[in-house]
């Protein structure tokens, strides 16, 4: 991989996630606090629904990184052509579907949810704008392939980076100079979902001016292999939602708003999670997919390794001051809410995270092989035991809204532990404890950084009342972890290089 691409790559996409993840840090206990939490909630909700939404799509978009990638390395323009039109026209043809069903969904919304009365006509609204949202989303979404496809992953963190400045913009602009409605959010949405479309067309245009929007280039042929072989990662798509977006849905069911809200609060950090991963992971994919394509196997393999490194320098480090730290987190936070039992709710949640997280893109392993057959058939028999045991939890345990995340966490460690890490091997032609020993000797790291983060917490040198201590707390702490974990993941010959090339870049 080129490290100067590499570079410019990570650092303008986590500057990308953390506007963002800014943005939520501060509107939401803005949001908590004027519409309070049962409001706030159904923001989140309506994400989920666009992610049930989602799981039609992913039959058609999951693969067409992988065939566009591939073409171009082939070099095969009219290929690459092909694809991208009967790509285009398909989501097309599958937004006119979404607009027929959300129109429905908003139409019954009372038969489906558990509203307050008062909430009723802006939860409303608000799912009207997330639609509007995700039929422009959907229709479009084939045109951030080309900088994917050309490893410009810069020039699609610049365009959030301006939809974030947009979106802060926008709701400082409606919340000032209007009465705070939960629906703002949701029309905010919408009006980003239509500047993401205009810059990353135009960024294809700039990117690659062979691409041309042709009904001539449609074929049902290369439409039909793309869905087949995407038609598994639908299915793990699915598998997915069950095990980490129905629990909001859920949990309106059994606890109502309230319940539902009060989960909803524990998001923020594993979303925040996720948007990270959502940045660095697929910064390595592209090397993978053309490594994959050149038969390379070893090169596969190592920029997996790099993966992993950087997942947990930029990942599970974090994490693990968040650990130690999360109540003082939420107390600062939210201070109107139980601050103990959001930390241990987020905490549940994340261990799953934290068994996969050491070796997180292997989940990419069975797109990039084309083996998701197996996979898909082991996530929906996952989805289905964690549902069982949500509703067995919910409905003869006293846990309440803690036995939501209780069966996530048993289902996806049991799945974290099993099959995934012999599969993968089993898809890069390795042993079968390939992945084992580097998922132990993760969570060694991630279990080392916690005892030295308790260890500094049990010295007390700091009273965290104010940001200003959690935050100077935090940077120390955290940058000792980190010079701690850069020792213990990479070789002494790697950090020399890294040390001599920063030492030439400073004396240039």
């Amino acid at each position: 991989m080129d490290r100067r691409r590499f570079v410019i790559n990570l650092v303008s996409n986590l500057f990308s996630a953390l506007s963002g993840i800014g943005i939520s840090f501060f509107l939401t206990p803005y949001i908590v606090a004027h519409l309070g939490k049962e409001a706030y909630g159904f923001f989140p909700l309506t994400n989920n629904f666009i992610m049930y939404a989602g799981i039609i799509t992913t039959a058609l978009n999951s693969m067409s990184s992988r065939y566009i990638t591939i073409s171009l390395e082939k070099k095969e323009i009219r290929e690459v052509n092909t694809y991208f039109n009967s790509i285009l026209f398909g989501n097309l043809l599958i937004s006119f579907f979404f607009i027929i069903l959300s129109a429905l969904f908003c139409y019954f919304i009372s038969n489906i949810l558990d509203i307050p009365t008062r909430l009723f006509e802006d939860v409303r609204l608000l799912f009207i704008f997330m639609f509007i949202s995700l039929v422009i989303n959907v229709s479009s979404a084939v045109f951030s392939v080309t900088a994917f496809a050309l490893n410009r992953f810069d020039r699609l963190a610049y365009i959030n980076i301006a939809s974030n400045i947009i979106k802060l913009g926008t709701i400082i602009l409606l919340f000032y100079f209007f009465t705070p409605k939960i629906y703002f959010l949701g029309l905010v949405t919408a009006i980003l979902s239509l500047y993401t479309l205009i810059a990353n067309y135009r960024l294809t245009k700039k990117l690659l001016p062979e691409i041309v929007i042709d009904w001539a280039f449609f074929a049902k042929g290369t439409l039909s292999v793309v869905v087949g072989a995407g038609i598994w990662n639908s299915i793990m798509a699915l598998s997915n939602v069950i095990n980490t977006q129905l629990d909001l849905l859920i949990a309106n069911h059994f606890f109502g708003a309230s319940g539902m809200g009060f989960l909803s609060l524990t998001k923020f950090i594993p979303n925040a999670i996720y948007i990270l991963l959502g940045i660095i992971v697929p910064i390595f994919l592209p090397e993978m997919f053309k490594a994959y394509a050149r038969n390379d196997m070893e090169k596969l393999k190592h920029t997996l390794n790099q993966s992993f490194k950087a997942i947990f320098l930029v990942v599970l480090v974090p994490l693990a001051v968040f650990f130690v730290y999360g109540e003082d987190f939420f107390h600062l936070w939210l201070p109107t809410q139980d601050a103990k039992g959001l930390h241990i709710l987020s905490i549940i949640t994340l261990i799953p995270f934290i068994v996969h997280g050491t070796v997180e893109t292997v989940y990419h392993v069975f797109v990039i092989t084309n083996k998701l057959r197996m996979a898909s058939i082991w996530g929906i028999f996952i989805s289905i035991l964690n549902y069982v045991l949500v509703i067995l939890l919910c409905l003869y345990s006293n846990l309440g809204v803690y036995a939501i995340p209780v069966a996530a966490l048993i289902s996806g460690v049991f799945s974290h532990l099993t099959f995934t890490p012999l599969y993968a091997a089993y898809c890069l032609e390795e042993k079968r404890w390939y992945f084992f020993i580097k998922m132990i000797k993760g969570l060694a790291g991630f279990m080392l950084l916690l005892l030295i983060a308790y260890g500094w917490k049990k010295l007390n040198l700091f009273t965290i009342d104010s940001w200003i201590t959690f935050l100077t707390n935090g940077l120390i702490i955290g940058t000792i972890l980190f010079l701690i974990s850069l020792v213990i993941k990479f070789e002494r010959t790697e950090l020399y290089e890294g040390y001599q090339k920063i030492k030439r870049k400073v004396i240039r």
